[in-house]
């Protein structure tokens, strides 16, 4: 929280520090924002979308980082993005749908979801194995299994530059990053949070859900069982629904959207073809 804090308070620095230059400004913090944050992020090139879903992943950062955003109209000159090699990586590697608990992230290709394209993990699940599962809460398997957020920090920045310059090599580090037990658990730095409510204490489980060690053979078997939902804005809450308004999802329907998803390459020919936008 201090750091999140911290960068709210840097934005709103700079912002007046612009405005005194002449110039109007305004920090945007995920708090309080009226701009959507990933595709802003995603345009300043500071990352990519990862297999994990909703997430822009940095290789250099992480997985964890937080946006505070600033608008002006002081003139700038864009930076160039990188490429990371990341979109190659992540249809590579699939250790994060692997490990997922909850099967919530996709095995399979990207998906158009309100207008970009993503591989969409199913938010309910993922939701719904975080807040309610008693066995269990604050997972993050996915972001600490992810062979871009390894501890060893100085080996993992030679692995991460030899991905970007040498694009074979990375089949081979990837299986590099299972065999060397990348992401397993840590009892030092502990990464799970499994706790059981008995009779209104909070006690450690006889067996916690993530505890378990990695295991390479979940991926077949998962893959096959995989069904996923998502939820565009017509399947979601109306605008003005509160916490106090219960308001179910329909997975049948979205069930059924996602299999209807349509894939980023007919979405590129169909705009290509000049077939207006639904």
């Amino acid at each position: 929280m201090r750091a999140y804090l911290r960068g709210a308070t840097m934005a709103g620095v700079m912002a007046a520090h612009v405005r005194r230059m002449g110039y109007s400004a305004r920090a945007h913090s995920n708090a309080h924002s009226e701009l959507l944050h990933l595709p802003a992020v995603l345009m300043a090139g500071l990352g990519e979308l990862s297999r994990i879903g909703e997430l822009i992943l940095n290789p250099f950062i992480g997985p964890r980082s937080k946006s505070v955003l600033i608008t002006t109209d002081l003139p700038l000159v864009v930076d160039k993005p990188i490429d990371f090699g990341l979109q190659a990586m992540c249809n590579l590697c699939m250790k994060c749908a692997r490990e997922c608990p909850c099967n919530a992230i996709p095995f399979g290709p990207k998906v158009m979801f309100n207008g970009y394209e993503i591989w969409k993990p199913d938010v309910e699940k993922c939701g719904k194995y975080r807040l309610t599962n008693m066995k269990g809460s604050a997972c993050g398997r996915c972001m600490k299994t992810c062979p871009y957020n390894r501890e060893d920090l100085v080996e993992s920045e030679r692995l991460l530059w030899l991905s970007i310059e040498v694009p074979s090599s990375r089949r081979q580090l990837i299986e590099h990053d299972d065999a060397t037990g990348g992401g397993q658990r840590n009892a030092v730095k502990r990464w799970w949070f499994d706790l059981e409510i008995v009779d209104g204490i909070a006690v450690k489980p006889p067996g916690g859900v993530n505890e378990r060690d990695l295991d390479p053979s979940r991926t077949d078997k998962l893959a096959r069982a995989q069904k996923l939902a998502f939820f565009p804005p017509e399947l979601q809450p109306p605008g003005g629904t509160t916490l106090q308004t219960v308001a179910p999802l329909d997975r049948a329907a979205g069930l059924g959207a996602y299999a209807a998803a349509e894939s980023p390459l007919a979405a590129r020919r169909r705009r290509g073809r000049g077939v207006p936008e639904k």
